[in-house]
């Protein structure tokens, strides 16, 4: 693949990085800052976790074309740099396709596990 010059975006305090939901377009690298990842279920949210600088997010649609299963917004200043679904596509096309099956596998499993985490802790 040929260098590819990636967009960086910067997100001001609570400002919404992807939405649960959403369709998955982009990823995000964390180039510094703090993302804090939540999931709703009905007017109930539960803030899974956050991530920091290194940290990639928003990988997971671009790799199974699902919906985002949840939010992530900074917390503080945060700069991220943007991985487009193509540029993303053409990086999974040049790996071994069982890496891409298995993958694809673990995701499965891990939706499946935060769906049901996310009913029985919120209800």
């Amino acid at each position: 693949m040929s260098e590819v010059e990636l967009e960086r975006r910067e997100f001001k305090p609570q400002e919404i990085i992807f939405a649960q939901g959403d369709d998955g377009g982009e990823a995000f690298l964390i180039e510094s800052g703090i993302v804090e990842i939540a999931r709703k279920s009905g007017d109930a949210e539960l803030i899974v976790g956050s991530v920091t600088t290194g940290a990639l997010i928003g990988e997971m649609a671009l790799i199974d074309h699902a919906p985002r299963m949840a939010t992530a917004r900074a917390m503080r200043k945060t700069i991220c740099v943007v991985i487009p679904k193509r540029v993303f596509d053409q990086i999974l096309k040049q790996s071994n396709p069982i890496l891409v099956a298995v993958l694809s596998t673990l995701l499965r499993r891990l939706r499946g596990g935060a769906d049901k985490f996310a009913r029985s802790t919120l209800g």
